[in-house]
C-alpha cells in the first residue's frame, strides 16, 4: 500500500546542539515520509536596513536582494559569532550529550541579546523585502521558502505544542528570548499577498498585515521563519523520525537557521 502520512519528527536540532527525542523506523514499502523543517527567525540588521527604507528603498529586485543579504542574521552564524562575548551560550562539540531545554532557551536568551547588543538586530523587517525577495531559499539554500497560509493552518494541535517547545522558549529566564524567537509568523497568504500566520498552540488565525507602508519597517516582533517540506518516495528506503527544532541552512551574514522538523510515517 503507497500512502503518505505526517507525523510530528521527535528530534530537535537546534544550530550544531540536538534535543533528545526518539527515531521511529518506517518501512519503506509502506509510507512515502514527509519531512517537514521550521528555521529559527532569520533577524535583520537595523543598521543595515533602517537606511533603505521608505523613499529609499530600491525598487530593483537585485538591489533588494542585496540589502535583505546584507541584513540577514541566521541563528548559526549567531551563535557562532556571539559564543565568545556570551559564553552562557552551550555548542556542544562532536559526541558530546545534546543540549537540554534549558541549554537551548539560555542559548535563543543569549543570541537574541547579542544580536541586538552586536548586530543592532530587531525582528522588524521590510515587508516590501519579504514579499520581493527570496530570504528563505538565499539565505537558508535550496528548498527554504517562506511558509504559506495551507502550512501554518495544516499544523494540529500536538505539532504546535512540539514546535514551541523547541523552536521557542518556554524555559526562558528572560524576556529576550520570547520577543525575537516569537512564534508569530510572515507568511504567503492564499491570495498570493504577504499576511501574518501564528505556529502557537493558540492557533490564532491568519490575518491580513495593518496597513502601513510596506517599504518601512514592520514594529510588531513578527518572525520570518522560513519552511522546508521534503517528501521521500515510498519504496526508497527505511525513514525515521520524529520532532521539533533547527536544522542548519547556509545563510546571510553567515550562517545556517535553526530548523524545527516535523516527518511524515
Amino acid at each position: 500500500m503507497n500512502r503518505l502520512e505526517r507525523t510530528l519528527i521527535l528530534t530537535a536540532v537546534v544550530g550544531v546542539a540536538s534535543v533528545a527525542g526518539s527515531l521511529r523506523v518506517l518501512r519503506a514499502f509502506q509510507v512515502a515520509v514527509e519531512h517537514i523543517e521550521i528555521s529559527a527567525p532569520i533577524l535583520p540588521s537595523t543598521k543595515v536596513l533602517y537606511p533603505h527604507e521608505g523613499a529609499n528603498l530600491p525598487t530593483s529586485l537585485e538591489e533588494r536582494a542585496t540589502i535583505a543579504h546584507d541584513a540577514a542574521l541566521t541563528y548559526d552564524f549567531l551563535l557562532h559569532a556571539c559564543v565568545d562575548k556570551y559564553p552562557a551560550i552551550v555548542i556542544p562539540g562532536p559526541g558530546a550529550p545534546a543540549t537540554t531545554d534549558e541549554q537551548n532557551a539560555t542559548n535563543f536568551e543569549n543570541v537574541a541579546q547579542c544580536s541586538y547588543e552586536q548586530y543592532g538586530a530587531k525582528p522588524y523587517w521590510i515587508p516590501a523585502l519579504i514579499d520581493t525577495v527570496d530570504i528563505c531559499g538565499r539565505e537558508l539554500g535550496a528548498g527554504w521558502r517562506l511558509p504559506t497560509e495551507e502550512d501554518v493552518a495544516s499544523l494540529g494541535a500536538e505539532e504546535r505544542t512540539r514546535l514551541a517547545s523547541a523552536l521557542a522558549t518556554p524555559h526562558a529566564g528572560s524576556s529576550w528570548g520570547a520577543f525575537y524567537f516569537g512564534l508569530g509568523v510572515w507568511v504567503r497568504g492564499t491570495n498570493g499577498a504577504l499576511r501574518l500566520g501564528d505556529l502557537s498552540p493558540a492557533a490564532n488565525p491568519t490575518v491580513d498585515v495593518p496597513s502601513s507602508n510596506p517599504a518601512i519597517h514592520f514594529e510588531s516582533g513578527v518572525s520570518l521563519r522560513c519552511i522546508r517540506r521534503t517528501t521521500i518516495p515510498a519504496g526508497s528506503g527505511s525513514g525515521g523520525a520524529g520532532g521539533a527544532a533547527a536544522t542548519a541552512g547556509a545563510g546571510g551574514a553567515g550562517g545556517a537557521g535553526g530548523a524545527a522538523g516535523m516527518g511524515g510515517a
